[in-house]
C-alpha cells in the first residue's frame, strides 16, 4: 500500500515525444498535482494558517462563553 501511495505522490517519469527535445519529465494524476499545490501552499504559508485558526477557535470560544453554553 506504501508503494503505491509513493507512487501516485512521484509520479511517472517520461521522456519527451518530439525528436528536438532531449530530455525526461514527470507527470503526475491530477489529484497528485493538487496535494502537491496544498502541501507547497501550507509550507509556505504556515504560520498564517495556524495563527488563523487560532484566531477562529478563540472566537468561537468567546461566542460559546457569550451564549452561555
Amino acid at each position: 500500500m506504501l508503494k503505491k501511495l509513493r507512487d501516485w505522490w512521484e509520479g511517472e517519469m517520461k521522456t519527451y515525444d518530439d525528436p528536438q527535445i532531449i530530455g525526461i519529465y514527470t507527470e503526475r494524476h491530477w489529484s497528485s498535482e493538487a496535494a502537491h499545490a496544498l502541501v507547497a501552499f501550507y509550507l509556505a504559508h504556515w504560520k498564517w494558517l495556524w495563527g488563523f485558526g487560532a484566531t477562529l477557535l478563540g472566537i468561537y470560544v468567546a461566542y460559546l462563553g457569550l451564549k452561555g453554553v
